[in-house]
């Protein structure tokens, strides 16, 4: 049995930037919102901005 070596993750890495990866979560996010959009009309958009605005507050403190 050959010996195991030990190491600090990450054990492996695609090569991608964690931007990269908000972009691909955003995009995969995208149909569920306009389901919400079709299915929930004006308060789902209401809470959707609500949402944004306050992410983009709290990343700014």
């Amino acid at each position: 049995m050959e010996k195991l070596i030990v190491s600090p993750s990450p054990h492996v890495h695609s090569g991608d930037s964690v931007k990269k990866n908000m972009y691909g979560v955003i995009i995969a996010l995208l149909p569920a919102l306009a389901a919400s959009f079709w299915f929930f009309g004006l308060g789902a958009l209401i809470v959707t901005l609500t949402s944004i605005a306050a992410c983009l507050l709290f990343e700014h403190l």
